[in-house]
């Protein structure tokens, strides 16, 4: 049987294309060409054969580019994006001509990790504006995991500041994120996600909250 034959059938078979994870091809960092070729040619050949029946991609800063310039991926839901930095994160989501931008109204399940060890002045900001964006742009979004190294924490605080319109029809069900501190986690428990019903939260110091609790309201369906 023929190479095209072969990528024929697999277009065919639902459960080999419904979720792509180009993490092992572009983790091959020995032989950058030989990983370039690689991807290329999986873009090329492959994906427009399969992009139909695409529902989540496992992508790192290396493939996400190429593999979303391809084109139309209708059924795409799911991104996992695995060890970005962050001038790389703050690129793909606040640069408006990013490829990322094409599908912010069909992604509703979100997971991006940080393997970014810098330490500068402007780091904190750009992960609290990454977080903003993610929240502004993907207008169906129900799942975010907001993965951060030790170094960086999300300062929930600037939350405060979007226009109450966008604060309070997100559709936020699953949240998953890293704060300085306990009063950074009551920010994001004031309302504004009200569909909300699971909280998983990585606390950096845990002291007297500064907030004052309203407990007569119920905001949230945790």
């Amino acid at each position: 049987m023929g190479v095209s034959q072969k990528l024929d059938r697999l277009a065919r078979d639902i459960s080999f294309t419904q979720s792509i994870n180009l993490l092992t091809i572009s983790s091959n960092k020995d032989n950058h060409s030989k990983t370039n070729s690689i991807l290329d040619r999986f873009c090329f050949e492959i994906l427009p054969r399969i992009r139909h029946n695409i529902e989540c991609f496992t992508l790192d800063s290396l493939s996400i580019d190429r593999v979303l310039s391809i084109g139309n991926y209708s059924k795409l839901h799911k991104l996992t994006l695995i060890n970005f930095q962050y001038e790389e994160a703050s690129r793909l989501f606040i640069d408006k001509s990013s490829v990322i931008h094409n599908f912010k109204h069909q992604i509703s399940h979100l997971t991006i990790t940080f393997n970014d060890n810098t330490m500068v002045e402007h780091t904190e900001k750009l992960c609290t504006n990454i977080f903003i964006t993610i929240f502004t742009l993907f207008t169906n979004l129900t799942h975010l995991h907001f993965n951060l190294n030790d170094n960086c924490r999300f300062v929930p605080t600037s939350f405060i500041d979007l226009p109450f319109t966008i604060r309070n029809t997100t559709s936020i069900v699953y949240l998953n994120v890293s704060v300085h501190n306990f009063d950074d986690c009551l920010c994001l428990l004031d309302g504004r996600l009200s569909q909300l019903h699971t909280f998983i939260v990585q606390v950096n110091y845990i002291e007297d909250t500064s907030i004052i609790i309203n407990n007569t309201v119920k905001y949230f369906k945790l």
